[in-house]
């Protein structure tokens, strides 16, 4: 027996599924209305929110049908509403919950909410405003506390405290010895007693006299003194450690650590010294062993016996005395730098010429981000400018000076503002040692803000310095300039300045052998026979490659290469010929040694002339121009459109076919359709398309003015020339003007 099955076909199952959602919809859209809501939407569905109005407060909320029919409420502020009535009816009402607060001295100054939430209110003993909460200031009146405040609570257990301790503290203060004379406050607080010892009214504090501290301070300034007499020196015992010290004393003791008029018995010189320090630590007299103030006469002799005139009184051994050195300069020097072999820097042979042309420069490093600011002569082989130019220094801006103590004076005076207001230094010794300490960084301080500076200082500079007449003193020379000469082209190098004069610096030199101008110093050539470091790596590496040759021709005929050359280096282009297809190349031994072992000929990567052409003919490019010699080289040919395009034969081996100009590489517009969109736009074509929407396109507007337009722009709205553009505008200024 078969039994057949009837089957409910989609659309009847549509259709219950439509009434069964209208009957739900129908059902919860009377419950909703039931609840106080009436429905702004079709419903969503039981458990979607669905946006309706609250007919009792108005509000528009989104209450889900399901949790309506479970029992909760929908309206956000009603409950909260509810929640409120709620609480308040639980704590018996906003009256008695006012009357509390008013029981315990507190004002309400806001309706009450809750008894959780903190009430602002205001204390009518003391008038301070607070917050406390009604559940607190109800344990408050459980606990019978006469104020809710908790500022006057506070004090009324300091109160309290102070009454407790009171009897205690007094007790202790007369058997100490003190009676007091006022309440009892606090243990930190002074309180005026009167001294049983002394009879003296003091003010001492309670927790001084617990600890066992005598705070009394006239029987301790009583007992300092006496301590101090029974430690006094006797006079006469220290008058005669003086005089075993050869001092003769000049008046009598007038304590340890005052100073006490002497006369030194060796050099019959006064002086003040201290019997404690003579006593503790052995003093002598101060101008017998030289650190006692100096004559001002002897020491201004001293100063005219090295050469050198005082301007101004003495100021002192190590201050700053103003002298005129026998050159006539007028400088700053000190005593003690004169008696070391230091004078005039005007005069000096060494550093930089004060008394000579000198530059202030500003320079930028753009790697570092810094600026720095400085002085030098700028001039020769021996410029700082050059030095810094080496290091990746660039100019910002220079000022010529007269003399180099004019650009001193400006250069400190810039860099005491920058280091007032700590710009600089930036950067350290190991990144630039010479110099360092005059960089700042280019995001705190710009360039142009430094010459700022310089150009401020400058103005504000004193008078210029009286520049050196003739050439600039030079020290003595310790070597013969013809015989230094001499030495120096015996080991290669042709000077090609002057002997400089000191065997340390550096003798700018060509070498014989290469060519190279370096510059050594004669030291080094003539004591650790320094040459020329350009020969010196070439004879290293011809050294290295001799070494290495035999391993490095067996790695290349091991590969399929046949050396036609010497080996050099590992990576210089080596001339050799592959094995197999007998053409030559310039591989590198380390590409080679590295796992490229394949001629690039063979593998493809390279082309004659002739297969080269025939694959580009082959693509549909006639070349222009011979084979440029590798395939990525850029080819000038023409394309089988005619367009002369430049391509490479590694463009047509990946499959490129023809240009970007060509219908059949992927153009979009055809010429018809092209002027057809010129013509309704309002440009009629001069020539044929160029090909591209971006490439300009001669045509003739409707106003009769030749222009040049692209199709894109033409695509984008543009329908006159800028003559049409012009004349619109004229017109319509016009019309906008005229009455």
């Amino acid at each position: 027996m078969v039994r057949s099955y009837s089957r409910t076909p989609s659309s009847d199952r549509e259709e219950a599924g439509r009434s069964r959602g209208e009957a739900a919809g129908a059902r919860h859209t009377i419950a909703m209305r039931a609840a106080g809501y009436e429905p702004l939407e079709p419903y969503p569905g039981s458990g979607k929110p669905w946006r309706s109005r609250h007919l009792p407060c108005g509000n528009i909320v989104s209450p889900r049908p399901a949790y309506l029919s479970a029992g909760r409420v929908g309206c956000t502020a009603c409950a909260q509403e509810s929640r409120r009535a709620i609480f308040q009816e639980r704590a018996g009402g906003a009256e008695r919950a006012e009357a509390d607060m008013r029981s315990v001295g507190l004002e309400p100054l806001e309706p009450y909410c809750n008894s959780q939430t903190p009430w602002s209110c205001r204390c009518t003993t003391c008038g301070a405003a607070g917050t406390p909460r009604l559940s607190a200031v109800r344990n408050l009146i459980k606990e019978k506390v006469a104020s809710g405040c908790a500022t006057c609570n506070r004090r009324a257990r300091g109160r309290r405290q102070r009454e407790a301790n009171a009897e205690r503290a007094e007790a202790m203060m007369r058997a100490a010895g003190y009676e007091p004379l006022e309440p009892y406050l606090s243990a930190a607080a002074p309180w005026n007693c009167r001294h049983a010892a002394c009879g003296e009214v003091v003010r001492v504090k309670a927790s001084s006299v617990r600890s066992g501290y005598d705070p009394c301070p006239v029987c301790r300034a009583e007992g300092y003194k006496q301590r101090a007499a029974a430690r006094r020196t006797d006079p006469a015992e220290a008058t005669a450690l003086m005089r075993a010290h050869g001092f003769e004393p000049l008046e009598p003791y007038p304590g340890a650590s005052v100073g006490w008029h002497c006369r030194c018995t060796t050099c019959g010189k006064e002086s003040r010294p201290l019997y404690s320090g003579v006593k503790g630590r052995g003093h002598r007299c101060g101008h017998c062993a030289g650190s006692a103030p100096l004559d001002p006469t002897a020491c201004a002799a001293e100063m005219r016996a090295a050469g050198f005139e005082p301007l101004e009184p003495y100021p002192g051994s190590d201050k700053r005395w103003l002298c005129r050195c026998p050159a006539g300069h007028e400088v700053h020097l000190r005593l003690t730098g004169v008696r070391t072999g230091k004078g005039c820097r005007m005069c000096a042979t060494h550093g930089i010429d004060l008394a000579g042309p000198a530059k202030l420069y500003v320079i930028t490093h753009r790697e570092w981000n810094a600026v720095k600011v400085g002085i030098g002569a700028c001039t020769g082989y021996t410029s700082r400018l050059l030095q810094h130019k080496r290091q990746g220094w660039e100019l910002y801006r220079a000022r010529d000076f007269t003399t180099g103590a004019a650009a001193y004076d400006v250069e400190q005076a810039v860099l005491d503002r920058l280091r007032g207001d700590k710009l600089c230094p930036f950067l350290t010794m190991d990144v630039m040692p010479n110099g360092w300490s005059e960089t700042c960084s280019s995001d705190r301080v710009t360039a142009d803000e430094v010459w700022a500076m310089v150009e401020e200082e400058t103005r504000r500079a004193p008078g210029a310095y009286a520049p050196r007449a003739g050439a600039r003193p030079r020290a003595a020379f310790l070597f013969d300039a013809e015989a230094a000469a001499g030495e120096m082209r015996a080991r290669g190098y042709e000077p090609l300045v002057p002997y400089p004069g000191r065997t340390n610096a550096t003798w700018p030199s060509r070498c014989t052998t290469c060519g190279h101008e370096g510059r050594p110093t004669f030291n080094a050539v003539l004591n650790g026979g320094q040459g020329c470091r350009i020969c010196r790596a070439r004879a290293a590496q011809a050294k290295r490659a001799a070494a290495n040759a035999p391993k490095a021709e067996g790695v290349m005929r091991a590969a399929g290469f046949e050396p036609l050359e010497p080996y050099r280096t590992s990576q210089t282009p080596w001339h050799c010929r592959c094995t197999t297809c007998s053409r030559e190349s310039t591989p590198t031994y380390s590409n080679v040694s590295n796992g490229g072992t394949r001629c690039r000929f063979c593998s493809a990567k390279s082309s004659n002339a002739e297969r080269a052409a025939a694959e580009m003919q082959a693509a549909g490019f006639q070349p222009l121009v011979p084979y440029p010699g590798r395939t990525t080289d850029p080819w000038n040919c023409r394309c089988s459109c005619g367009n002369k395009v430049t391509t490479r034969l590694s463009f047509v081996r990946s499959g490129t076919t023809g240009c970007k100009k060509c219908p059949r590489a992927g153009g979009r517009t055809d010429p018809a359709t092209a002027a057809a969109e010129a013509r309704r736009a309002g440009f009629e074509p001069l020539e044929t398309y160029p090909g591209m929407t971006t490439d300009r396109w001669r045509c003739r507007c409707a106003c009769g003015t030749e222009v040049t337009v692209a199709l894109t722009n033409i695509r984008r709205g543009r329908t006159r020339c800028g003559t049409c553009s012009k004349d619109h505008t004229d017109g319509s200024a016009r019309t906008a003007a005229s009455p």
